[in-house]
């Protein structure tokens, strides 16, 4: 990662406190023409607007019925809890995608929006084979696949948000001091002869509720090789930023026909759960979830909670609260 300048972290954090921001940036087409395998992800091939070829990467595992599994900001198709991705996937076909930015979709055109990552996963859908899906979205990746479900609802069965938050103006920022903590870290580099795996452990381990981390070191261990696999550059973490603080239009969300739940922790400081109880009645029909003692890491902190709201099914061994 590249460090960027004092100015340029001014002007990350004034924009992230502003998420009202309507500034749109320019897209790209996305219509799919082939498909290529590499480095274990396939990838849906992309036009430019300059006729250049660029492609989105997937992973796809498990047999039944499909979902689409969207990451959050600066996380991969890689950055998800290996135990609960499998236990996903002995029921249904599992697909993640890597956003623009990150894993194997790092040379994707720049900057980009939060359609041109819908449209990203519309292509996936379609060149997969795998629509209609469960779409669950994780904090960005929600908000992507609310676009998904707005612009494309043929090609989403059930929506599933996850600590996530609706467009603004319609979104609650959270404070400004954990807002200055969570960029403050994401635009430092570790010290010298800091070992990067705990160092990416100390970015992550302050989004889940008070108390976790240091309870199950071994998840966050996991994530952080999952993040050294293919590591999210600088300039990536910038433009999808750019891509959140732009995304607006809430009143869009009454469009919104597919099943939805919205998971969200009582204790999420990096998206208050304000945001949550509004998608709930923002989006027709939509049923609410609230995870008490549960922060923003939903998929670490209560994999039996989000996997009964994908599949429906109460998870093996999991106690009702």
């Amino acid at each position: 990662m590249i460090p960027t300048s004092p100015a340029v972290n001014t002007w990350l954090r004034t924009t992230l406190r502003h998420t009202e921001f309507l500034t749109r940036l320019p897209g790209y087409p996305a219509g799919v023409h082939a498909l290529i395998r590499w480095e274990g992800a396939w990838n849906a091939v992309l036009p430019t607007r300059h006729g250049r070829q660029k492609a989105v990467a997937w992973r796809d595992g498990g047999a039944g019925t499909p979902v689409l599994l969207l990451n959050g900001w600066t996380a991969s198709g890689l950055a998800w809890p290996g135990g609960w991705l499998r236990r996903l996937e002995e029921h249904h076909r599992v697909v993640r995608v890597d956003n623009r930015g990150t894993g194997w979709s790092r040379s994707l055109p720049a900057p980009f929006t939060i359609g041109d990552m819908a449209e990203d996963a519309a292509a996936v859908l379609r060149t997969a084979g795998a629509a209609p899906a469960t779409v669950v979205g994780m904090s960005m990746g929600g908000m992507i696949a609310q676009e998904l479900a707005i612009r494309h609802p043929g090609l989403v069965g059930r929506l599933v948000l996850v600590a996530t938050r609706p467009p603004a103006p319609a979104n609650i920022p959270a404070p400004p001091a954990v807002l200055d903590r969570e960029l403050g870290q994401l635009l430092d580099t570790p010290r010298r002869g800091e070992e990067l795996g705990a160092w990416f452990r100390s970015l992550w381990e302050p989004q889940s509720a008070p108390g976790f981390a240091e309870a199950n070191p071994a998840l966050f261990d996991e994530l952080a090789g999952q993040i050294l696999e293919r590591v999210t550059p600088r300039a990536a973490v910038v433009n999808q930023l750019r891509a959140i603080a732009a995304w607006s239009g809430a009143g869009r969300l009454r469009h919104i026909t597919a099943p939805t739940t919205v998971v969200h922790g009582l204790a999420d400081e990096l998206v208050p759960v304000g945001n949550g109880m509004r998608l709930a009645r923002l989006i027709p029909g939509a049923r609410y979830v609230e995870l008490p003692g549960v922060g923003h890491l939903v998929p670490l902190e209560a994999p039996d909670a989000l996997t009964e709201a994908i599949t429906g099914r109460r998870a093996r061994g999991a106690a009702r609260s």
